[in-house]
């Protein structure tokens, strides 16, 4: 079963002041995200520690994976260099190999 999906709650920045223990609560239940207005205008998100690390590992999962494919983009373009293809040429043959893909699939060329 997939866990409930935070409900977002705005509270304007002197209400959080006034209840700020039932606001904290609210948050790290974790059924709620608590977006804080200051003058008309969001501040911050208080959401719940889980709900934080959560975030933040899925961000360094982003950034490995960014960096793995910046290193074989890297390793592609030398093994293009090496074999004397044309950034140009390969676009070329990508954007064929995609007609052909759509082709197949769908039996009629793209427009």
């Amino acid at each position: 079963m997939r866990p409930e999906t935070p409900q977002r709650v705005t509270l304007r920045s002197t209400e959080v002041q006034r209840n700020f223990r039932e606001v904290v609560n609210r948050a790290g239940s974790g059924r709620e995200h608590i977006i804080v207005e200051r003058d008309g205008l969001p501040v911050i998100v208080m959401l719940s520690v889980a709900e934080y690390q959560s975030l933040m590992q899925e961000r360094e999962l982003r950034a490995a994976r960014r960096k793995q494919l910046e290193a074989t983009a890297r390793r592609i373009g030398r093994a293009l260099e090496r074999r004397g293809l044309s950034e140009e040429e390969v676009l070329a043959q990508l954007d064929q190999t995609q007609q052909d893909l759509y082709d197949e699939r769908y039996g009629r060329p793209r427009i």
